[in-house]
């Protein structure tokens, strides 16, 4: 029988609480967005205790989803801070639990490179990188380059089932402080 190679990547995997770990009170995570939204870790994010995970700004510029729920944003422990008002986020900011910033896509960048949107933490979807080193971040395609510049911490969730695309899309695995992989 032959034995399946187990790609190099996955020797540095880390477990979800390793990542929580590293998150501290008054952290600003940028979250991927849409459907590049790392699900794994935004869902772990949102049931996570324990970890000291309180007064947390989430940034992401639309979501599609339920990984932040209504109810995470109830219980003070997060504050998300949108660009887009989408499903969650339209209900949150009406109420006062999320901050709508309005602004220009183009200019989005700008305002985390000159630090008013600061941004401690990035939490982002990749590919399994290819032969070369390079990941993917598929079809998230927004600011989140940006946003991996201005972390101090960038975590990649290795989504197998993504696309790799091309373009301006390539990062090197050594980018990354830490991956976790998509379940």
């Amino acid at each position: 029988m032959f034995k399946k190679k187990v790609p190099v990547w996955k020797q540095r995997v880390k477990t979800i609480d390793n990542v929580l770990k590293k998150i501290e009170p008054g952290m600003h995570i940028f979250i991927g967005t849409g459907t590049a939204e790392p699900r794994t870790l935004v869902k772990a994010l949102m049931k996570a205790e324990g970890h000291r995970l309180e007064d947390l700004t989430l940034i992401q510029l639309l979501s599609f989803g339920d990984a932040i729920s209504f109810e995470a944003l109830e219980s003070h422990r997060y504050r998300l801070r949108t660009f887009y008002s989408g499903w969650v986020s339209a209900q949150a900011v009406t109420q006062g639990r999320a901050d709508l910033i309005p602004s220009r896509f183009s200019a989005i960048p700008a305002l985390m490179k000159d630090g008013h949107i600061p941004v401690d933490v990035a939490f982002v979807q990749i590919t399994p990188p290819n032969e070369a080193g390079f990941c993917s971040l598929g079809i998230g395609v927004d600011v989140a380059r940006r946003a991996m510049a201005q972390a101090d911490l960038v975590v990649g969730e290795i989504n197998e089932a993504i696309p790799f695309t091309l373009g301006d899309t390539f990062v090197p695995m050594d980018d990354f402080d830490m991956i976790v992989e998509a379940k």
